[in-house]
């Protein structure tokens, strides 16, 4: 594959693949009870290597974006994420703003960004599989009644299938193949509804959009679920369909 075909297919990968990963690890950060402290402190310190990523994916990914993989939601999410003791870093949103609006890749620079790509991925595609297993221990502690997690089993297993599908993209990237991530309708669809039913217990009416569901979240009218799982269904319900035409 050309050079210059292999850095779009990866800025497309690590733009959202990066930013699923981070949110999701924000995600679970402020669901750990007390007594996995130990859990809390890993996920702590993958949250900080997620953003790493996200950080050199941004940098590598200018005048390569076609879409600046944010939703009209994000900012106000990641402010009420801040609210739930997670910090999320709004100037990385700022920053893949600013690289979505470049048109072109810096001059003298798209060997370095070649380079970059193939070392990201091999990073990236270790801090997914960290978070893969991660959501396998606290999915066993559910089941296990061993603990208890406000997001619920179903949503944590299509987060799970999204880093999985990310660290495979993440490899293949890394031996200079073409990647593409697409979206998996029947998991989408399995995370929306159990999204809906978890808004209801909300009081709030019950709806079947992803939009209408970040709508409600970035208003605080789901206190109980991290915000930013709603920015993540809406930001994954963009992404290409597997298997279409």
């Amino acid at each position: 594959m050309l050079r210059e075909d292999y850095v779009r297919y990866a800025a497309a990968v690590h733009i959202d693949g990066a930013r699923f990963l981070r949110d999701t690890v924000a995600a679970m950060l402020p669901c750990y009870a007390m007594n996995a402290c130990k859990s809390a402190f890993g996920a702590a310190s993958l949250l900080s290597r997620c953003e790493a990523v996200m950080d050199k994916a941004i940098g590598l990914s200018v005048g390569l974006m076609e879409k600046n993989g944010l939703t009209k939601y994000t900012a106000v999410i990641e402010a009420r994420m801040r609210l739930m003791g997670t910090e999320l870093s709004g100037a990385l949103t700022q920053k893949q703003i600013n690289a979505a609006r470049a048109s072109v890749v810096p001059p003298g620079t798209r060997g370095d960004v070649y380079d970059g790509f193939v070392s990201l991925s091999s990073e990236a595609e270790k801090a997914a599989a960290e978070c893969v297993a991660a959501i396998d221990e606290s999915v066993a502690a559910m089941r296990e009644g061993r603990a208890a997690f406000a997001v619920p089993v179903t949503v944590l297993l299509f987060l799970k299938r999204l880093c999985a599908d990310y660290s495979a993209l993440c490899r293949k990237l890394a031996a200079g193949e073409r990647a593409e991530f697409l979206k998996r309708q029947d998991e989408f669809d399995k995370c929306l509804r159990a999204l809906c039913y978890a808004a209801a217990t909300e009081g709030v009416e019950a709806s079947s959009s992803a939009d209408a569901l970040a709508a409600l979240s970035s208003s605080g009218l789901i206190p109980s679920l991290p915000p930013v799982l709603f920015d993540i269904l809406l930001r994954y319900e963009d992404l290409p369909v597997a298997g279409a035409d």
